[in-house]
């Protein structure tokens, strides 16, 4: 049997289906959780639906992730093409400049901030660099080199767009 509390990443252009295997009405939901059930159709992606309910994306990807922890839905299809991960590059950079900042140990410390997030290198979505540029920085005791690696970030992300 998969991992339930295995996290399943999608993007708003995630279509799911309802399960098979279990049924609303075995478990407990909130209304919003309810009125999500009842769009889904497997054609409508998270972003209609979350368009038809007027949610924002946020909003619906939690709703979605409760869902499929509950076992009530399960990810039919997802439009790759507008699933861009975070490139190896981005974090080869962002390893050298936080091994600048904080010597040999960054390597483990990226290891685990990104595990702390509940993500992996290989299918880290751009939206979250600025979660992980933060919760790096945190790691930094000296606020002049926190300020400095901040910077020097924001500057490539710049550089990247």
């Amino acid at each position: 049997m998969e991992d339930l509390n295995k996290k399943v990443e999608f993007n708003e252009n995630a279509v799911f289906a309802l399960s098979k295997s279990k049924s609303p009405s075995e478990v407990t939901l909130r209304s919003a959780e309810w009125a999500v059930i009842t769009q889904i159709d497997g054609h409508k992606t998270v972003k209609d639906i979350s368009n038809l309910l007027s949610m924002g994306n946020d909003e619906a990807i939690g709703l979605f992730h409760e869902l499929i922890k509950k076992e009530l839905i399960e990810l039919q299809s997802m439009d790759e093409e507008k699933m861009d991960y975070i490139p190896a590059d981005f974090f080869n950079m962002l390893e050298a400049e936080l091994t600048k900042v904080i010597g040999p140990v960054a390597p483990l410390i990226l290891d685990d901030t990104i595990m702390e997030m509940d993500t992996t290198k290989d299918h880290c979505l751009p939206e979250r660099i600025p979660e992980l540029i933060e919760m790096l920085s945190e790691e930094i005791v000296d606020s002049e080199k926190k300020v400095k690696f901040q910077q020097i970030m924001l500057n490539q992300l710049k550089g990247m767009m």
